[in-house]
């Protein structure tokens, strides 16, 4: 933490916070398009919850419906949000590729969190294959 010795420091210091929470939350105007392909794989996963159909995975229920249940899913439009996540997910390693590696907050930090057990270690333009599969 930086010293403060006067208003013009407070506010320095004040700014640079700012700066950097923007940064933190993909909020600045260089971080918008990775915030909206962050959302985009948000979305995927409310629109992937959607096609669970209420009471499909309740586990009170008897094994021998599972079947019944399963084929309830909507499997077009699980395959259409895989496809949806499979492109977010593309485009952000390519983002995570051109960012700087060596910063505290950004990109490269959430990549690792994202990719905290090496699951898309290879995606390279195989990211498909490692993603959720159908």
């Amino acid at each position: 933490m930086p010293l403060v010795k006067d208003m013009m420091d407070l506010e320095s210091v004040h700014m640079a916070y700012l700066s950097e929470s923007l940064d933190i939350c993909f909020l600045s105007d260089e971080a918008q398009f990775i915030a909206s392909i962050i959302e985009g794989i948000l979305q995927c996963a409310l629109d992937f919850r959607s096609c669970l159909t209420r009471g499909v995975w309740d586990i009170t229920q008897d094994q021998g419906d599972l079947l019944g249940n399963i084929s309830r899913i909507n499997i077009s439009q699980v395959h259409a949000i895989k496809q949806k996540f499979n492109k977010n997910l593309k485009e952000l390693h390519l983002c995570y590729l051109k960012s700087p590696k060596h910063v505290e907050f950004g990109l490269s930090p959430f990549w690792g969190y994202l990719n905290y057990n090496e699951y898309y270690t290879d995606v390279g333009n195989e990211i498909g294959h490692y993603a959720f599969s159908v």
